[in-house]
């Protein structure tokens, strides 16, 4: 059993043009392994708090050389000589070494950056495909199996809004899901075709095609309901079927539009009540062949998201991010008072990789359904796609099939759905 030999961690720049870290792990069989921690723009008020230098001579004050000193200062000697099959052990570790409940005193993004190398580490000691040992990680801390049988169904967004984009769309993703009944490859190819498809689509319609943080074009449309009208042309232009090849998403992010108890959109001429605005929502669902919608309510009004939960038909995947942030309190809270169906997995929430198998399990074990995500301010590291088949999510949502940062994961998926995914001998 190989041991941890050194830790190093520096900044990189991530996809927004904004520091981020990356770091390298040695053992001392001389097996070498590198990971990158992502960062959000629209971030949930109850996330755990990443680590900012907030010096404004450099950067703009969004340096991260604090979190690089802590890794390499305090943490990184305390972990040569240690086994990095020691994944939950060595989390709780840095768990208690913080001390904070949100994370705040060391940084989520030091935490996780240290909590994926040992993940990678461990995987490269056992000689195993990530998504094989993530697998294997989850059933020695929960002892329960999960069978790898398919690579999740991609959710690509291919519009957008909000603060993924300057536009006017308050909305902040519009999706397409290809049917799960296709295999990834399948799904991944319409994707990719959808995606050309809506540049003609847009640019006969004299509509912008620059595309946003995460890829998706961002039109300058009079209404946020303009966007899934041009998806369904773009969907019937490619000979398929709304509703059974392909399905629509919306990742509304309602927080952000809004105030003093009011919905802010331009859908409707004045300011909605919360009753309004669930009706209003009611009836995009109607029209429209939604399958998910993602933060339909702010997320502190838990009332409201029981009262639209009870209305929506029970094969819609109502999925909270801003409201659970990847938090075991808040998703067994979700869970007791039936606000949604769906969590949003995504690491830097939460800050370990034990702590997002902790979200996992109890998803698994209350039935609740389960999407892993990326995040707006990206890099290249695919380690959350190898997550996310080890942990058979239903959905991964990776942005738009476009931008090196987005289709990375997207190419290691279809690696994995093409020659991986069978029988380890």
């Amino acid at each position: 059993m190989a041991k941890i030999k050194s830790v190093h961690a520096y900044e990189i720049i991530d996809s927004r043009g904004c520091p981020t870290l990356e770091g390298q792990l040695t053992l001392d069989n001389g097996a070498v392994v590198t990971t990158s921690i992502p960062s959000g723009t629209s971030v949930g008020k109850h996330e755990a708090v990443e680590l900012r230098d907030h010096d404004a001579r450099r950067f703009a004050g969004m340096g991260v050389t604090r979190a690089v000193s802590y890794i390499n200062s305090l943490i990184a000697p305390k972990l040569v000589g240690a086994s990095p099959l020691k994944q939950q052990e060595i989390d709780y570790w840095l768990i208690k070494a913080d001390g904070s409940k949100d994370k705040s005193t060391l940084g989520a993004n030091t935490l996780l950056l240290v909590s994926q190398l040992i993940l990678k580490a461990g995987a490269a000691d056992q000689n195993l495909a990530l998504f094989r040992y993530v697998n294997q990680v989850y059933k020695n801390n929960f002892k329960s199996d999960i069978k790898l049988e398919k690579v999740p169904s991609p959710i690509f967004n291919i519009i957008n809004g909000g603060k993924h984009a300057n536009n006017s769309l308050e909305f902040q993703e519009f999706q397409i899901i290809p049917s799960s009944s296709f295999s990834y490859t399948k799904a991944y190819e319409m994707g990719v075709e959808l995606f050309h498809e809506l540049k003609h689509v847009l640019k006969y319609r004299n509509a912008n095609v620059s595309v946003g943080e995460e890829g998706g074009f961002t039109p300058n449309f009079t209404t946020n309901l303009d966007a899934p009208e041009v998806i369904n042309e773009t969907i019937v232009q490619l000979n398929l079927k709304p509703g059974l090849d392909v399905f629509i998403g919306f990742d509304i992010a309602a927080s952000h539009f809004y105030k003093d108890d009011r919905y802010i959109i331009k859908d409707r001429p004045h300011p909605l009540k919360k009753e309004e605005y669930i009706e209003f929502l009611k009836k995009v669902v109607a029209n429209y062949s939604v399958l998910i919608i993602e933060d339909p309510i702010d997320e502190d009004d838990w009332d409201g998201w029981k009262k639209f939960s009870s209305v929506m038909p029970d094969e819609i995947y109502i999925v909270g991010d801003d409201l659970l942030t990847t938090n075991k309190e808040r998703l067994l809270k979700a869970i007791k008072e039936k606000a949604c169906t769906t969590i949003l997995i995504k690491p830097n929430q939460i800050g370990t990789i034990t702590e997002t198998l902790e979200v996992v399990d109890t998803a698994r074990k209350n039935n609740f359904n389960y999407i892993v995500s990326h995040r707006s301010g990206e890099t290249n590291d695919c380690l959350i796609a190898d997550f996310a088949v080890g942990i058979q999510a239903d959905f991964v949502k990776f942005g738009a099939p476009s931008r090196g940062e987005r289709v990375a994961k997207y190419n290691r998926l279809w690696q994995i759905d093409r020659d991986e995914l069978k029988p380890s001998t």
